[in-house]
């Protein structure tokens, strides 16, 4: 590993050290026999980044729709819990 994590693999690595195991397989585990979580890992592995260099990027573009709607940019947050597991200034809700 790097100096400073790059990836996700590389964040899980830091977690699995750092956190007590009961958080970090709250965190990284899937419900019950974990079929959506590996169904999930297997597609993002199939997805495949094709840098493009020496390409005019002065007008792009970022907007994408999702749903039907048009968002300014494909980044958006899913729903997550427990926060506080990993660090004291975590959301907490509960």
């Amino acid at each position: 590993m790097a100096s400073e994590p790059v990836n996700v693999n590389e964040f899980r690595e830091l977690a699995r050290h750092v956190l007590p195991k009961r958080y970090y397989d709250f965190y990284t585990g899937g419900a019950e026999d974990q079929h959506t979580l590996k169904q999930n890992v297997d597609a993002f592995r199939r997805i495949m980044l094709r840098p493009r260099v020496l390409v005019d990027v002065s007008r792009i573009d970022k907007s994408a729709t999702v749903l039907g709607y048009k968002i300014s940019a494909p980044i958006m947050i899913a729903p997550t819990a427990r926060h506080q597991l990993a660090h004291p200034e975590g959301l907490n809700l509960i």
